[in-house]
C-alpha cells in the first residue's frame, strides 16, 4: 500500500526484487516464524486426544477453535496497522478461497498430526517449498530458480532428509510418538495445499490488504471448521478431556502460529519472493526435533548439527544477491 492508501502492484514489486537478497530486518523475522512453526507440531500433540492420557480434543475441534483464537488476534492486528477489517463484494472471493484452501491445509495437517509425530510432521509440511519452488519457477514467473539457488534448495532439502531418517531409525521415541505412513502421506498433501494457499494469498495481495485477507481467511476458515466438528466429531467434545497442557496448545497454535506467524508471512510476502521466503523454513524441522526433545523427551542427536550446516549453506544459496 502507498501512501495514498492504495495498493501497489505486488507482482510488479516481487519481479523487480528477484535477484535481491533479503534484509537483515526480514530475515530475522523469517528466523522467527520458522522458529514458532516448528513448535507447533508438539503444541498440536499436546491439545490432540492421546488415549494413553485421555486427554485432548479431536483434530476439527482442535482446528476450529485455534482460527476462532487467530481471528480474534488478527482483529486487534488490523486495528494497530490500520488494515481494514471490512471487505468489498470483488474482495469475498479471494478471501472465500483462501479461507477454504485454509480448511483444507490445516484439516489435513491436524488429521495427519494425530496419526503421525511431531517430528515427521515438522519436516514433511515442510515439502511444501518444493512446490512453491517449482510453482514459481514454471508456473507464476515471479521468481526464476538460477541452477546455484536450485542447489541450495537440495542443499538444504538434504538436511530435512537426514533429519528425517536419523529420527526414523532411533527406537527411543516414545510410544505416544510414533509415526504412521497413513499420516506421513496426509501431512505431505497437507504440504501441498499449503502451497498453493500461500501462493493464491501473494496473488491476491494486489486486491486487498495483507492483514484483512488472513483476518477472513482464518474467520471462513472457522466457518467451515464449526459445522464439520459438528458433524463428525460432537460426542468427542467435553470440557473433561481439556487440561492446562491442551489449553497452552490450543493457545500456541491459535495466537503464535495461526495468528501472528500467519500476519508476518504475508506481511513479508508483499515485498519478497515466495521462494526466498519459504526456503528459511527448511529451519523449522531443526526448530521442531529441538522443542520435541525439550518438551516430549525425544533424544537430540548430535547430527541435528550437520543439518544445521547443510540448511543454513542452502538458504544463503537461494537467497543471495544475483547480478541482474
Amino acid at each position: 500500500m502507498n501512501d495514498n492508501g492504495k495498493f501497489t502492484s505486488v507482482e510488479s514489486t516481487t519481479q523487480d526484487s528477484s535477484n535481491i537478497a533479503l534484509p537483515l530486518s526480514a530475515v530475522g523475522l523469517v528466523v522467527l516464524t520458522a522458529a514458532c512453526w516448528g513448535g507447533n507440531p508438539v503444541a498440536a500433540k499436546y491439545s490432540l486426544f492421546s488415549e494413553e492420557t485421555n486427554l485432548g480434543l479431536p483434530p476439527l475441534t482442535v482446528s476450529g477453535i485455534r482460527f476462532a483464537m487467530a481471528t480474534v488476534f488478527m482483529i486487534v492486528w488490523c486495528l494497530l496497522v490500520k488494515a481494514p477489517i471490512g471487505i468489498s463484494r470483488k474482495q469475498f472471493l479471494p478471501c472465500f478461497v483462501a479461507g477454504t484452501l485454509l480448511f483444507a491445509q490445516i484439516a489435513t495437517f491436524t488429521i495427519g498430526v494425530h496419526l503421525s509425530n511431531s517430528t515427521h510432521t515438522t519436516i514433511l509440511i515442510n515439502t511444501f517449498i518444493i512446490w512453491i519452488l517449482v510453482f514459481e519457477h514454471f508456473y507464476t514467473g515471479n521468481h526464476r530458480i538460477t541452477r546455484m539457488q536450485l542447489f541450495g534448495c537440495a542443499l538444504a532439502g538434504t538436511s530435512a532428509l537426514v533429519t528425517l531418517i536419523i529420527k526414523s531409525n532411533n527406537s527411543e521415541t516414545p510410544a505416544t510418538d510414533q509415526a504412521s505412513v497413513t499420516g506421513d502421506v496426509i501431512i505431505i498433501i497437507s504440504a501441498l495445499i499449503l502451497a498453493i494457499k500461500i501462493l493464491y494469498i501473494k496473488a491476491s495481495l494486489t486486491r486487498i490488504h495483507s492483514g484483512t485477507i488472513i483476518l477472513w481467511h482464518d474467520l471462513i476458515g472457522v466457518l467451515w471448521f464449526i459445522p464439520t466438528a459438528l458433524i463428525f466429531e460432537v460426542d468427542k467434545i467435553g470440557s473433561q478431556y481439556v487440561n492446562a497442557a491442551v489449553v497452552g496448545g490450543l493457545i500456541y497454535q491459535g495466537i503464535i502460529v495461526g495468528g501472528l506467524c500467519f500476519a508476518v508471512q504475508t506481511m513479508l510476502l508483499q515485498k519478497h519472493s515466495a521462494t526466498r521466503i519459504s526456503v528459511f523454513s527448511f529451519l523449522t524441522p531443526l526448530f521442531g526435533i529441538s522443542a520435541a526433545a525439550l518438551f516430549r523427551d525425544d533424544p537430540l542427536s548430535p547430527w541435528i548439527f550437520v543439518s544445521l550446516i547443510l540448511v543454513a549453506s542452502g538458504i544463503y544459496l537461494v537467497n543471495r544477491e544475483q547480478p541482474k
